[in-house]
């Protein structure tokens, strides 16, 4: 297993633990609603039971299905913001990765979005800072053939983290903001059916 096989299944192990936390808190308080909901129903039902049998059972019913649909936005509400957490931390766990599996991360990145011309890297200042000095020979080892990358002379403020390819005019935003925006969609879909299958 790999150093980021090894940081996702912490992630996803941490989410799950996260999920099933926040999903349990979400459920007392659904749990809750729907027995106040009750209570108030039951209440309004002995009120009404005097005059009105029909009434009553209507009035209870619109509480439980108003009890019931509060229950599913909070469950939605709470597996929505777990989703965006658990994307936020994979994100982030990049960033906080050793030099060695950093920039190991950066190599396997740019061999797979390479187009097979001379191009440039551009790192950010951080990553431009602790660049390790083999690091464009294990860059270009790596590289499909027809692919040549050299890393640009000076660093580039705008990101934090990942890269940005230049062939001539034309960038290719490999930034790890620009990744994981691109592929957001997908992430929560995988997320939540990680976290929450039936």
């Amino acid at each position: 297993m790999t150093g980021l096989d090894t940081i996702l299944e912490s992630i996803r192990r941490d989410g799950r633990e996260n999920a099933d936390s926040i999903l349990k808190n979400a459920q007392d308080k659904a749990s809750e609603i729907l027995e106040r909901g009750k209570a108030a129903a039951a209440l309004r039902h002995d009120e009404i039971m005097r005059g009105v049998e029909n009434e009553a059972r209507d009035a209870s019913g619109r509480v439980i299905s108003a009890a019931r649909r509060r229950e599913r936005e909070i469950i939605l509400s709470a597996r929505q913001e777990i989703i965006s957490g658990i994307i936020k931390a994979a994100e982030s766990s990049l960033y906080d990765l050793n030099d060695e599996d950093y920039f190991e991360v950066i190599v396997s990145l740019a061999s797979k979005r390479a187009m097979p011309q001379r191009g440039e890297l551009l790192l950010s200042r951080r990553d431009f800072e602790r660049l390790p000095p083999d690091f464009e020979k294990k860059l270009g080892a790596a590289l499909p053939k027809g692919a040549e990358l050299t890393v640009s002379a000076a660093p580039d403020a705008s990101f934090e983290g990942g890269f940005i390819l230049v062939y001539g005019g034309i960038e290719e935003n490999c930034t790890f903001k620009a990744l994981f925006d691109d592929r957001r969609e997908q992430l929560q879909d995988l997320a939540n059916r990680l976290l929450f299958a039936d």
